[in-house]
C-alpha cells in the first residue's frame, strides 16, 4: 500500500538522501525501500524518520509505520466521532473544565460580548475554524488597534476564517524557560481499553527561533519525554531530522531537563480520555500554566513520528508490539 501511493521518483530521491547519510549504494537503498514498503508499510518518510537504513529486519518489524498507524486508527476510532476534534468551539465546550482559560465563540458572539471579554485582557489568541500545525493562528494585542471596534472588525474578516478567541496562556516559568516565545506542550497519547484509560506514549514539544508554536511543521522540535519523572529523556529533533543536544535558541541542555507538574499532566490526560471514551485513541497536547496543566487541543489522529523518531529511541525498538498487545493482535 505504501509503495503504490508514492511515486518511484520520490523513492529514488529519498534513497539518495539516505545514501548521503549512511554511504550505502543508492540503488540498494531504493530496492530496500520498496521491500520495506511492502513488508512493513513503511513509506519514504518512515524510512528516513526511523532510520530504517541502519536497522535489521527484526528491528524494523517493531515500528508503527504510517500504513500500520492508519489501520490502527481506523480499527479503534469511529471517524464520525472525530468531528469534535476538528471544531475548535465544540472541542472547547466539551472539555471546558480542563482547558484552563476563557474562550469566545466568534460565530455566536457580537461586538459587545467581545468588548466585555477583552475588559481585563491585553492580548488574545485567535484561531481559524480549520487548519492544523498552528496554521492561521494569530496573537492580537489590544494596543495595536485604534480601539476594540477596529480589533473586532479585523477578527471578523471572512478571509481570516477565525472561529474562536482565547485568553492568552501564562506558562509555568519552568516550562516557559525552554523557549519563552512558544507554549511548550507535552503530547500524551491515551487509549481507552475496556473502560480504562492507558497512556500510550508521551513526547515534549517546544518552539524555536522566537516562533509562537511548538509544532515541528512550524519550526518546533520534539523530544522523548519520561512522564514518570517529568524529564526530557533525549535529543531534540526538527522536521528536517536535524538533532539537537541543546535547545537551538535558549541553549538549554535537553536531556534531563525537568518539566513541571508531570503527575498532574498525566492525570489530566487520563481524565480527558474518560470524558470522551467512545473515541478510544487521542493525542492530547497539554501545557503547564501558572495555575496547573491545561489542554491545548486533542488530536484525533495522533502522529507516530513524535514517539518513534530515531534519536528518541536509541534501543531501536518501535511501538508496534505495544499497539498489537492493546488490540490482542497476533501478527
Amino acid at each position: 500500500q505504501a509503495a503504490k501511493s508514492v511515486p518511484l521518483r520520490r523513492i529514488w530521491q529519498t534513497a539518495e538522501k539516505a545514501h548521503a547519510i549512511c554511504g550505502k549504494p543508492t540503488a540498494a537503498l531504493f530496492t530496500d525501500m520498496l521491500r520495506c514498503a511492502k513488508r512493513y508499510g513503511a513509506g519514504p518518510t518512515d524510512y528516513m524518520m526511523f532510520e530504517f537504513y541502519d536497522l535489521s529486519d527484526d528491528e524494523r518489524a517493531t515500528y508503527l509505520t504510517r500504513v500500520r498507524s492508519a489501520a490502527f486508527v481506523k480499527r479503534v476510532n469511529n471517524r464520525t466521532d472525530a468531528a469534535i476534534f476538528n471544531d475548535k468551539n465544540a472541542f472547547f465546550e466539551k472539555f471546558r473544565p480542563l482547558m484552563g482559560r476563557e474562550a469566545l465563540n466568534l460565530f455566536k458572539a457580537d461586538a459587545e460580548q467581545f468588548k466585555a471579554f477583552m475588559a481585563d485582557k491585553d492580548a488574545v489568541i485567535v484561531k481559524p475554524i480549520d487548519g492544523d500545525c498552528g496554521s492561521g493562528i494569530e496573537k492580537l494585542y489590544k494596543k495595536d488597534f485604534a480601539d476594540l471596534e477596529a480589533m473586532w472588525a479585523y477578527m471578523k474578516q471572512p478571509e481570516k476564517r477565525f472561529g474562536i478567541c482565547e485568553e492568552v496562556i501564562r506558562q509555568h516559568p519552568q516550562a516557559a524557560a525552554l523557549h519563552p516565545d512558544s507554549i511548550n506542550c507535552i503530547r500524551v497519547a491515551t487509549f481507552v481499553k475496556d473502560g480504562e484509560p492507558l497512556v500510550i506514549y508521551a513526547a515534549c514539544k517546544a518552539g524555536t527561533g522566537g516562533m509562537a508554536f511548538d509544532n515541528m511543521g512550524r519550526g518546533g522540535i520534539t523530544m522523548r519525554f519520561d512522564l514518570d519523572t517529568g524529564k526530557i529523556a533525549g535529543q531534540g529533533h526538527d522536521e528536517e531530522l536535524k538533532k539537537y543536544d541543546r535547545h537551538p535558541t535558549t541553549g538549554i541542555e535537553l536531556k534531563g531537563y525537568q518539566m513541571p507538574m508531570h503527575e498532574e499532566v498525566k492525570a489530566l490526560a487520563l481524565k480527558a480520555a474518560l470524558m470522551y471514551p467512545e473515541f478510544h485513541y487521542v493525542g492530547w497536547d497539554i501545557c503547564m500554566t501558572e495555575k496547573g496543566p491545561a489542554i491545548i487541543e486533542g488530536n484525533d489522529y495522533p502522529g507516530t513520528d513524535l514517539c518513534q523518531l530515531a534519536p528518541h529511541y536509541p534501543e531501536k525498538q518501535g511501538l508496534w508490539p505495544y499497539y498489537k498487545k492493546i488490540l490482542n493482535l497476533k501478527k
